[in-house]
């Protein structure tokens, strides 16, 4: 019997990262109904709907194209279908697959789980119509900064400043721990 794998530690990086992508969605839009969901599907045109990366009918997820924590915000023409094995839920057992990457380079890549390397057909037929999907919904990505005014920006910069000293000081007080009690 095959045991499954022992629980890994929540990092601080990962909890920052989380912080991060908080801050960053917080200051995107949010305009994504069942409106917004029939023209996705209508645009891409299956029955029953697919994964645009891999063309799987188990559609669990909906994709930012454009990652948020690239700026990428939850609107038409930057949300997609996809599947759990392309879009990996936090709890999965594999690499994060398309993580930050742009969608067609991870699609054309070799991580596991893209569509190149599970051996999906026509995967740039697939690129060029997410292309088309964006470019008709006319989504253009910004940088969260590009958004905010000038007194924004500047609270937001010392917000980040504020976090960074404040995970150093977490992460020194967990090292000190674990040489104090030898916790690797």
């Amino acid at each position: 019997m095959k045991l499954p794998r022992v629980p890994q530690r929540t990092t601080t990086g990962f909890a920052f990262s989380a912080v991060d992508r908080a801050l960053k969605e917080g200051f995107a839009r949010r305009r994504f109904g069942q409106a917004e969901i029939q023209r996705v599907l209508a645009f891409f045109a299956h029955d029953p709907p697919e994964c645009v990366y891999c063309g799987e009918s188990r559609v669990r997820r909906w994709d930012h194209v454009v990652p948020v924590t690239k700026g990428g915000e939850t609107v038409l023409g930057n949300i997609v279908p996809a599947c759990a094995r392309c879009i990996v839920p936090a709890c999965a057992r594999c690499d994060d697959s398309k993580g930050d990457l742009p969608f067609d380079e991870w699609m054309l890549g070799d991580a596991r789980f893209s569509p190149k390397s599970r051996g999906v057909v026509d995967v740039e037929g697939r690129i060029a119509r997410i292309q088309a999907y964006v470019q008709h919904f006319g989504y253009t990505p910004s940088d969260v900064l590009a958004r905010l005014t000038e007194e924004e920006a500047k609270k937001l910069q010392s917000i980040r400043a504020d976090l960074g000293s404040v995970r150093a000081d977490i992460e020194d007080l967990i090292a000190d721990y674990r040489a104090r009690t030898d916790d690797r």
